[in-house]
């Protein structure tokens, strides 16, 4: 993390205006969801709030279909010998990648490069693949002829006019929201704004607001609630920093300062 990171920029593809578009370049994309729940804006704590399968959710109201519940989640046993939460890790995955390539072949190589040697995806033959992708189109059969299309880059451009009109509501107010593609993070005070925001600006491109969740819930969401709800707030805030927090917060308020 450093000064040269903290800025986005939009970057299109193929020569194109409406392929990719999505803003990159800031540090908070380079770590993982796991260390972005530390991340304090302006020495407050955040929330991440991430619209629920938006590419899968986008492709099903082009076909009219609105998808409810979770996209990725199918019968138990699918996938055999592995958990319900690895499975729907797997199968979203396969998915997600699926609807980038354009070929069955492609996608299923992709697939098992993105896993490390021993583990149990990097062994799925391309029957056993097609086999999952085949139970995910039986629950979505109005996706079937959107998968291993080349849809993703169009897709993108999709999340990323979206991802501009929330950048530009915050900017307006100088707030400072932080986007990861498909996923947002903002202070705890404003959270209930940001799913606003993000409902508005996905019902202005795509046609209807898409369904969204959350790593945790903003203080702007208990404003009535009892005081001990406040006071985890208030602890959460509170939390000890490190030296090497205080020291950047430090140089970051005289920089603000102009000094």
């Amino acid at each position: 993390m450093d000064q040269d990171h903290k800025f986005v920029r939009r970057i299109f593809s193929r020569g194109e205006w409406d392929f990719n578009g999505r803003f990159y370049g800031g540090w908070w994309q380079q770590i993982s969801s796991v260390h972005r729940k530390d991340i304090f804006i302006n020495d407050t704590p955040t929330v991440e709030v991430d619209f629920q399968g938006m590419h899968v959710a986008i492709l099903s109201l082009q076909q009219g279909v609105r998808l409810e519940g979770d996209p990725y989640e199918l019968p138990e046993g699918t996938i055999a010998g592995v958990s319900a939460a690895l499975q729907r890790q797997l199968i979203k995955q396969l998915v997600l990648i699926a609807i980038n390539a354009s070929s069955n072949g492609s996608a299923f190589r992709s697939f098992r490069d993105g896993f490390p040697k021993g583990h149990v995806a990097k062994t799925m033959t391309n029957d056993q693949l097609e086999y999952f992708l085949a139970a995910f189109i039986k629950k979505h059969p109005q996706l079937e002829q959107k998968l291993c299309s080349d849809q993703g880059i169009r897709l993108m451009y999709a999340d990323s006019c979206i991802a501009e009109r929330i950048h530009a509501h915050f900017t307006a107010q100088s707030v400072p929201v932080l986007s990861v593609h498909d996923s947002y993070i903002i202070d705890y005070t404003r959270v209930a704004e940001l799913r606003e925001v993000m409902a508005t600006a996905s019902r202005e491109v795509v046609g209807e607001s898409l369904p969204t969740t959350a790593n945790g819930i903003g203080l702007d969401s208990f404003a009535d609630d009892p005081p001990d709800r406040i006071q985890d707030f208030v602890e959460w805030r509170d939390r000890p920093r490190c030296e090497g927090y205080r020291t950047r917060l430090a140089a970051h308020g005289r920089w603000l300062s102009g000094e």
